[in-house]
């Protein structure tokens, strides 16, 4: 599920992306000990530690069975099991050293979700990146849908959930949601050469003292605009209401006017309302 390699001030770890579930009790204690392993590094990293992830790409593996599953009587333990989630990766981007994601082929739902939470990501060789949990009656969960918001601001951020569409290399380059790409071996440690040079920060801009929001504040004239005529515009999506998109809409329009802990919570309620309607 995880391998990890340590190579001086680098640790090296490779992910097998199907294996990543945030409603997993076996995927959270793997994620549990390698931050463990990650946290002791960082305490006695000296300037230069860097974390290396390597995403394995493959096509995801949503478990429909278990969300299936899930009825009323499960609603609180999804809760405590997506809070849990979150504090893992909230100890993943509070790491005092760099985590770099390396992307590889289809990096898509959870995994894409937890390459959000790195602080930069890189593409090696052509790949594929996305949330297209909506395409199942789904939603994203784990903080997927609130750090996706947050780096590309309501407007820019809703079609591309509604749609589940799966970005290529170039696209989200110019969306930011990379931070490079390579296409072999060489190109890449030339990227993270650069990178390890730069002496950017570990920190995600969610978490920065006054965090400026792509598209502007939720309250601008722009996007209010735009809140007015979304759900006129779901409606014309579908014949039917479609609860999960309407739960998309509200879960990242609500989630944009709270602090980014207060946002994921919402986003938590609205994916377990969801998850238990699910019919598969």
């Amino acid at each position: 599920m995880i391998n990890i390699q340590q190579q001086q001030q680098r640790c090296v770890v490779t992910l097998h992306t199907r294996s990543i579930n945030p409603l997993s009790a076996l995927w959270q204690d793997a994620l549990q000990q390698l931050l463990e392993q990650l946290e002791q590094l960082a305490a006695s990293a000296q300037t230069g530690a860097v974390v290396q992830i390597n995403f394995e790409g493959s096509p995801p593996d949503y478990q429909l069975e278990q969300v299936a599953a899930l009825g009323r009587a499960q609603a609180s333990a999804c809760m405590q099991r997506l809070a849990s989630y979150q504090q893992l990766l909230r100890r993943l981007e509070r790491l005092s050293i760099p985590v770099l994601a390396i992307l590889q082929g289809q990096v898509l739902g959870h995994a894409w979700g937890l390459a959000l939470a790195c602080h930069r990501r890189y593409a090696l060789g052509a790949g594929q990146f996305g949330l297209p949990q909506a395409t199942l009656g789904l939603m994203p969960c784990g903080g997927a849908l609130v750090r996706f918001g947050r780096l590309l601001g309501l407007q820019t951020a809703l079609p591309l959930l509604l749609d589940g569409a799966a970005l290529d290399n170039a696209s989200a380059l110019q969306l930011g949601l990379l931070h490079g790409a390579a296409a072999d071996a060489p190109a890449l440690s030339a990227l993270l050469a650069a990178a390890a040079n730069s002496a950017m920060p570990p920190q995600q801009p969610w978490d920065s003292t006054r965090p400026a929001l792509p598209g502007g504040a939720l309250d601008s004239a722009a996007n209010r605009a735009f809140l007015q005529l979304a759900p006129a515009r779901l409606r014309t999506r579908h014949a039917q209401d479609v609860p999960a998109e309407q739960a998309i809409l509200c879960a990242l329009a609500e989630g944009l006017l709270v602090d980014f802990d207060t946002a994921v919570l919402i986003e938590s309620r609205y994916f377990c309302q969801i998850a238990i309607a699910f019919q598969g």
